[in-house]
């Protein structure tokens, strides 16, 4: 690694970064943001999403000393990183990265993920401060390499990945916690650019579905994350100055326009963690805006939901192709379906879990609504998904079987660093995702956001949200 690259540069800062150097309003973003992932983890551990990553955790990686959330069953690092990202992206109600008015991934869930493992993996208790500060470099790696990856709108078209990149955030916030030298921890970046997998926004089965079920990319990013940090640690060399020259890692992920410079542009001064997001409703960012529209009006005129004539939802193209599903099959084809999303909000379901129930999915009512809603591509919108800007606006028509009609249109969806959540918000979102799973969740949730710097160690992930017995238990 030579001392000018822009690799080298981003390494040092992730080593050497300390919880001192990170501002208060950055550090206590940081728990928000850790506490929406644990959060939504432990919202989707009675799922079956969570049956799947136990199943895969048990067989692909057998067992070791890491947790998966919901179970007291112990396995390898890699496997539980990889099912609790899966946990926390279940209900896709986790985080995201929203710079220039364009989401890009869903970091906590890979990041989170790999710093419980870490922590588990760990032969020492690890202090407070060095998660925390783990974090933030992995964080703000994350953040500033996916914005750098930006490629044009032509190459968006082709071939994009949502978290494919996030392996390396994760082998930063790993590998910090296990304490790998500056050496070693540029070794495992460079192992995790090698082990990324594809782009593959565009291979969802969109049109043919079910969707595929490692949606948004967060579960194998974490895996490849966490042993590339165990590689590095054991003496595997890793691909050096991945980010650098013409044949970089950047070639690889897909970009067009990759911008080196905004790697190491005023690290520790300006910090992307601030360009976090996070979400009010559980399904893709792109329906949020046609999502909080329809909630609106829902509000405004307090219709119930049989009384709707039609919903008219005037957006982009790429939503009236790919996501007008009315018969998903699963939590991820919903999540994904504006009808059914749509027809969640007009019966005032509360978002999280429970949209997604199976009792809720064979509700005749809900599906009467999704019949209900029409989509018109609008040449503003559609300009707009297509610009640098990248952002899903919509404008929902409501009209009641009597006549009355009402209207709302957003641009931007809440959540934003343009539109941020109310930190009230976040918490009782927290607190309705752990209900049930967690003793004591307003007491928890304050657990996690202070005190202000986290004195003390941290012996296990369990100590971050300890569960109540459950079926999940058995296997103590």
């Amino acid at each position: 690694m030579t001392s000018h690259s822009v690799t080298h540069q981003l390494v040092r800062f992730a080593h050497e970064l300390t919880i001192d150097r990170v501002p208060e309003p950055i550090l206590h973003k940081l728990k928000l943001h850790l506490l929406d992932a644990l959060g939504c983890g432990w919202a989707a551990s009675d799922t079956k999403t969570a049956s799947l990553a136990r199943n895969a955790a048990e067989l692909l990686g057998g067992y070791g000393s890491c947790h998966i959330l919901g179970v007291r069953r112990q396995y390898s690092a890699p496997a539980a990183a990889f099912a609790n990202a899966m946990l926390i992206n279940g209900l896709d109600h986790d985080d995201g990265v929203e710079i220039d008015g364009k989401g890009l991934g869903h970091p906590g869930a890979t990041l989170v993920s790999a710093a419980l493992a870490g922590l588990d993996q760990s032969p020492h208790p690890v202090e407070g401060q060095v998660f925390l500060s783990a974090l933030a470099a992995g964080f703000e790696v994350n953040n500033r390499l996916i914005h750098a990856l930006q490629p044009s709108a032509e190459r968006f078209a082709q071939v994009y990945g949502v978290a494919q990149h996030q392996a390396v955030g994760a082998a930063v916030v790993c590998g910090r916690i296990l304490g790998l030298s500056s050496a070693l921890l540029d070794q495992a970046v460079g192992m995790a650019a090698t082990l990324s997998c594809l782009p593959s926004l565009h291979k969802y089965n969109w049109r043919t579905r079910p969707l595929v079920t490692l949606k948004d990319g967060v579960a194998p990013a974490a895996q490849a994350g966490v042993q590339a940090a165990l590689l590095a640690q054991l003496g595997f060399v890793g691909a050096r100055d991945a980010f650098d020259g013409s044949q970089g890692y950047w070639r690889m992920i897909g970009s067009d326009r990759f911008d080196p410079e905004a790697l190491a542009r005023d690290l520790g001064t300006y910090w992307y963690v601030g360009h976090g997001s996070l979400k009010r409703y559980p399904a893709c960012r792109w329906l949020a805006s046609a999502l909080e529209c329809m909630e609106a009006i829902m509000r405004h005129t307090e219709w119930p939901a049989d009384e709707i004539s039609e919903i008219e939802v005037r957006t982009f193209a790429r939503i009236a192709g790919d996501f007008m599903d009315t018969a998903p099959v699963d939590a991820a084809d919903a999540q994904f379906s504006l009808p059914y999303t749509l027809a969640a909000v007009a019966l005032r379901l509360f978002p999280g879990a429970d949209w997604y129930s199976e009792e809720i999915m064979r509700d005749a009512r809900l599906r009467d609504v999704m019949l209900k809603v029409r989509v018109i591509v609008d040449p503003v919108f559609e300009r707009r998904m297509n610009s640098l800007e990248r952002q899903p606006g919509a404008r929902v028509t409501v009209r009641h079987r009597d006549g009355p009609v009402t209207a709302r249109e957003l641009n931007t969806p809440s959540g934003s660093s343009a539109r941020p959540m109310d930190e009230a918000e976040v918490i009782n979102k927290a607190c309705a995702n752990i209900s049930g799973k967690v003793a004591g969740p307003r007491e928890w949730a304050e657990s996690i956001l202070g005190p202000a710097r986290w004195r003390g160690h941290l012996r296990s992930s369990v100590e971050l949200a300890e569960p109540i017995p459950s079926k999940h238990t058995e296997h103590c």
